[in-house]
């Protein structure tokens, strides 16, 4: 092979990737990213699985932290703050075994003055 082949072949092995990726994607609609409804799923009546009770989410740690000190100060003291995997945070209490319970955890944290919502994580 010659230096010209062997600079053509190596800037095609670069080129192609570079520029077919983003053709392919433009092709499939654009990037995808992941909405509110992606995010969050709240529990239905009797749903059973990894639940946990979500005090609300934020744009930024500190935001989410500011969420966390009122919901610590309620009595939720082993409440944390997670990523919700679309770009935000969310404070949550991972200690719900049932519907049952987390539907009364919910009662007890709205009527302490928290927007919590009962959620379920979904596979996959």
């Amino acid at each position: 092979m010659t230096r010209s082949k062997a600079r053509l072949a190596a800037a095609a092995i670069v080129a192609v990737p570079l520029l077919g990726y983003p053709a392919l994607v433009l092709a499939g609609g654009g990037a995808k990213f992941p909405s509110p409804d992606d995010c969050v799923h709240v529990a239905k009546p009797g749903e059973s699985g990894d639940l946990d009770l979500v005090f609300g989410r934020r744009d930024t740690p500190a935001e989410a932290n500011r969420l966390l000190e009122q919901v610590r100060g309620v009595g939720y003291v082993d409440a944390q703050v997670q990523a919700d995997g679309c770009l935000r945070w969310k404070v949550v209490y991972t200690g719900i075994e049932s519907y049952e319970q987390g539907a009364s955890s919910r009662a007890e944290a709205r009527g302490a003055g928290l927007d919590a919502e009962l959620e379920i994580e979904r596979p996959g």
